[in-house]
């Protein structure tokens, strides 16, 4: 049973974000740190972070990681990652994910980093950068529990329920309406959830089948909405402040970067 659990989201943004950085988070267990996804621009990230967060945080704090997906906005530091830990610490991450996704991961990154640029030449393999865990569906990690289910996205995306033994968390930032979901995400004590704000036509098709329209979100019950913080959201979310956002959003509040979240 974890003493205590923080949650510091260091992006909150949808994909064509400019106002803020894309969906991402470090999470804390009596001192563990792990992060959830990788988004790229990570040094920008860290040095707006650092200038204007609630907690100072160096790339080198990336320890063990989890990946939800394979959009960029997901994944997209993933190679900066990568070259930094070999040329700077020579400690490769630890990289949680089905085996599929890790094999995903690896097909996405080995182009720029299989030529090995060590005396000698040859080719560089995925664990001279990360230690890939594949985990299943149900994973003990011994200070934590996770599991993960599908959501309603393209590419194949997970959505993690992670259990410190007092405290529940469920983290599913880039879905569609799904009553399945919301039904597994709902035992938790606190939900990170995908939210779009705005029209749901898009010229590449219904927004529906990836996202999730706040007046879905709407017909929840109260309860689903108070512990629910909502996420990858729009620039027009909110003008000035996230208390004041551009829709009616019932009970739910929206995620805020850089602030940190005692959950335990």
């Amino acid at each position: 049973m974890a003493k205590s659990v923080t949650l510091y989201p260091l992006g909150v943004g949808d994909a064509f974000t400019a106002r803020h950085f894309f969906v991402n988070c470090l999470i804390n267990v009596d001192g563990r740190e792990f992060f959830i996804d990788c988004p790229a621009y990570l040094g920008k990230m860290f040095h707006y972070n650092n200038e204007n967060g609630e907690q100072q945080l160096e790339l080198n704090r990336y320890r063990e990681l989890f990946i939800t997906h394979m959009h960029a906005d997901h994944v997209g530091g993933l190679e900066e990652l990568a070259y930094f830990q070999y040329y700077k610490t020579e400690n490769p991450v630890k990289l949680y994910g089905p085996d599929w996704l890790l094999q995903d991961i690896w097909s996405h990154l080995r182009p720029a980093l299989e030529p090995s640029v060590r005396e000698g030449g040859g080719l560089a393999n995925f664990d001279w950068f990360f230690d890939p865990v594949p985990i299943d569906h149900f994973h003990d990690f011994g200070d934590f529990k996770v599991s993960y289910t599908y959501t309603r996205h393209v590419p194949r995306t997970l959505a993690f329920k992670f259990d410190f033994g007092n405290f529940k968390l469920g983290y599913a930032p880039d879905t569609g309406f799904d009553h399945n979901l919301i039904a597994w995400l709902n035992e938790c004590d606190l939900i990170i959830h995908d939210a779009w704000f705005g029209e749901t036509e898009a010229l590449g098709g219904n927004i529906r089948n990836l996202h999730t329209p706040i007046a879905d979100l709407l017909t929840l019950p109260e309860d689903f909405q108070r512990k629910t913080l909502l996420c990858h959201y729009a620039d027009t979310a909110y003008s000035d402040s996230t208390e004041n956002p551009s829709e009616e959003i019932g009970a739910y509040r929206l995620l805020q970067q850089g602030k940190v979240y005692k959950l335990v």
